[in-house]
């Protein structure tokens, strides 16, 4: 994976940094991980590289929003929304339950519902 971008909170403490793969020819995967930027330490990295950022926005100098997917995308919803307070290194699925950061991954699997087969 290449890093190819790096998208700073307000007060410029906690960062989102985003890093690329072409998962099928030009299908790209950008794969979003959190820093504090004062203890140069990754807080939030996906174990699993197929998480895929949409959109991130700093609602607040420590509360990020993200759209995420999920590659390759065979799962309902398409898209889930998780906001991320950098500060308590917490985060919430969607209008779902505050979860620790450890546990977040495994909340956002748990959010998907899979799309049955067609075949």
């Amino acid at each position: 994976m290449e890093e190819i971008e790096t998208i700073t909170a307000p007060a410029g403490r906690f960062a989102v940094r985003v890093a690329a793969w072409e998962a099928r020819n030009s299908q790209w995967v950008y794969v979003p991980s959190l820093l504090d930027m004062h203890t140069q330490t990754v807080i939030f990295a996906f174990a699993n590289p197929h998480w895929s950022m949409d959109q991130a926005t700093w609602r607040s100098d420590a509360t990020v929003h993200f759209v995420l997917r999920k590659f390759p995308g065979d799962h309902y919803p398409a898209t889930l929304e998780l906001l991320v307070n950098c500060a308590n290194q917490t985060a919430a699925v969607g209008a779902g339950a505050e979860h620790s950061l450890a546990e977040i991954e495994q909340a956002l699997e748990a959010a998907f519902e899979k799309k049955p087969s067609t075949s």
